[in-house]
């Protein structure tokens, strides 16, 4: 099916035009997740280990079946396929069977007739719990006497970057330890989801998520169902910031679906939110940065940890990442770089905006204001001195080959009047470290005005393939010409639907294009990440629609017109004269 967002847009690409989603959004007729709704379905909810680490003895689930309401009780080996899942490495558990390893792991799940009556059964269920030690620090998980959380040890993965001579020797020196805690997405909209079994006894689910394709890839195995039969359309999602990467909610609704025959919805609370989907990496960063008495950086040498929590989601991506970035937007001759991402018993952490970047950020600048105190250096100029440009090399030995104006936007940011530390006395004290009542610490906390620069990936990272899939169709609607674009690509509101629409419009000269919902009927589009899908997103548009464009123009030139052929507003023009209009 395909539907029209908003109102029809005038503009294409480089005209400011309304948002295909802004109207139903801000009238509150915009569906997200926790508005689906499907005439007789059932609730679900979910029994979490209040444990970071223990044994299961046993699960009496007798007083749960019994009570009011309840349909469905699952465990482990109800589990109808694979047990096991993940964004990288199939190692978290559907539902906990032996061991917990983080307090809020999932150990069972209930369908009932209300959400309060699946709330109630989850409470009648008793596990025995053996508690074990538990792994909570990141430096502790790598001391050879803590507990091995998996097989092969603790370690997720260990990255070595070596660039130029390591040991070359820099006239100052400077060192910092740099720590970096936890952070939570919290976006507006929480996690919901309404799985449907379908009559050739499949599932179709609706969703909010980033990725639908790759959330497909984890949930069939696990279903014992082939990909054509887990079937997924993208609900409203109200925001995500690298939550929704992960599954929380899916494979439980889908289970509980099939298992009942019936529709089953699942949605989560802020608490529960916070359980259920993965954090930024909380690190530790050791950094000794060395430059000649002129301010020349010569040599870096970092070591960053980074807490993955207990399973592997995108740590291994992330620690890459931060290793990529960790000697900052600068030119250095010399480095070395070991990144370590560590399992331990803590939230299991995984993409949120940056994706390691924004952990070695803090201890490069840090470590540059540091330099520019040691060489009597202005903070500013010691970064315009050392910052890259087309040409460079950076640690990994990558070759900046497109435009990198690191210099000019520094310029430009030092052209803007700073703040003046006094005046900052006059904010709202909400908004100040520790807020208003200067709770969280910010007893220990200073206010003052600073510079830095930081630098990240846009799109994919360490050389994984980047890629979009869309189909666009060229049609004579009721009202003129029409062009319909399906696209798997995640609205999560940073404005992807209309910048397809925009880019479908300025290909193919017409007002009237129409996005379909966004569902796994048409090829992957990656993941709504990276900053990647503006680029990605409208190129794949762009690319489809202008192979329309062209496939009409030969059919143009096929009846006898040789000139140079345009579309505008419908009409289409042969040097200039209008020979007809699309859809003729």
């Amino acid at each position: 099916m395909s539907v029209r967002l908003g109102e029809r847009l005038r503009g294409g690409v480089g005209e400011s035009v309304r948002r295909v989603d802004g109207v139903p959004k801000v009238k509150g007729e915009f569906a997200y997740g926790g508005d689906l709704w499907h005439d007789d379905m059932l609730f679900g909810h979910t029994l979490r280990s209040p444990h970071p680490r223990a044994r299961i003895r046993s699960i009496d689930i007798s007083q749960a079946l019994g009570g009011p309401g309840v349909h469905a009780l699952l465990l482990a080996d109800d589990v109808p396929g694979k047990r096991t899942y993940g964004l990288e490495f199939a190692d978290q558990p559907v539902l906990a069977w032996d061991e917990v390893l983080y307090a809020g792991q999932p150990v069972a799940v209930v369908a009932a007739e209300t959400p309060e009556l699946a709330r109630r059964a989850v409470g009648r269920i008793a596990v025995d719990y053996e508690v074990l030690p538990a792994v909570t620090d990141m430096e502790e998980a790598l001391s050879p006497d803590a507990p091995k959380l998996r097989e092969w040890g603790n370690v997720l993965r260990h990255v070595r970057i070596v660039h130029g001579d390591p040991d070359a020797e820099a006239d100052v020196w400077v060192e910092g330890y740099y720590e970096t805690g936890m952070q939570d997405q919290a976006a507006l909209g929480l996690e919901a989801g309404l799985a449907v079994p379908a009559e050739d006894g499949g599932v179709d689910l609706f969703v909010s998520t980033q990725w639908l394709h790759v959330d497909r890839k984890q949930i069939a195995p696990c279903l014992g169902l082939p990909e054509e039969k887990v079937r997924l359309s993208l609900a409203g999602v109200g925001g995500a910031f690298g939550s929704r990467e992960d599954l929380h909610m899916q494979i439980h609704a889908c289970m509980l679906a099939l298992h009942t025959g019936r529709p089953v919805r699942i949605t989560y609370d802020r608490a529960e939110s916070f359980l259920a989907h993965v954090h930024r990496h909380p690190s530790r960063i050791w950094m000794r940065t060395g430059a000649s008495r002129d301010g020349r950086l010569v040599n870096v040498r970092a070591r960053v940890l980074v807490d993955g929590g207990a399973f592997a989601s995108s740590s291994t991506a992330v620690i890459g990442n931060a290793s990529t970035f960790a000697a900052g937007p600068y030119e250095v001759p010399n480095a070395l770089v070991e990144g370590t991402a560590v399992y331990t018993n803590n939230p299991p952490c995984g993409a949120m905006r940056g994706f390691g970047a924004p952990q070695v950020c803090f201890a490069h600048e840090a470590q540059m204001d540091k330099l520019a105190e040691a060489l009597s250096i202005d903070p500013v100029e010691l970064r315009l001195l050392n910052a890259v440009g087309t040409g460079s090399v950076l640690p990994t030995g990558q070759v900046i080959k497109g435009s990198a104006p690191v210099r000019e936007l520094i310029e430009r940011a030092r052209a803007i009047p700073m703040p003046q530390p006094e005046r900052a006395e006059i904010r709202e004290p909400v908004t100040y470290p520790g807020g208003a009542g200067n709770v969280s610490r910010g007893e220990s906390l200073k206010r003052g005005v600073g510079f830095a620069v930081g630098y990240k990936n846009v799109a994919y990272s360490e050389g994984f393939d980047d890629f979009h899939e869309a189909r666009v169709t060229l049609s004579r609607g009721p009202d003129g010409p029409m062009a319909e674009v399906h696209s798997a690509g995640v609205e999560c509101g940073q404005g992807l639907s209309t910048v397809m629409v925009q880019a479908a419009r300025t290909e193919l000269g017409i007002a009237d294009v129409r996005l379909h919902l966004a569902d796994t009927e048409v090829d992957s589009a990656g993941s709504t990440s990276a900053s990647r899908q503006t680029l990605m997103g409208s190129g794949a548009v762009q690319l489809a629609a202008g192979a329309v464009r062209e496939e009409l123009f030969g059919r143009v030139r096929a009846s006898g017109h040789q000139g140079e052929l345009s579309v505008e507003d419908g009409v289409i023009r042969s040097d200039g004269a209008a020979i007809g209009e699309v859809g003729d």
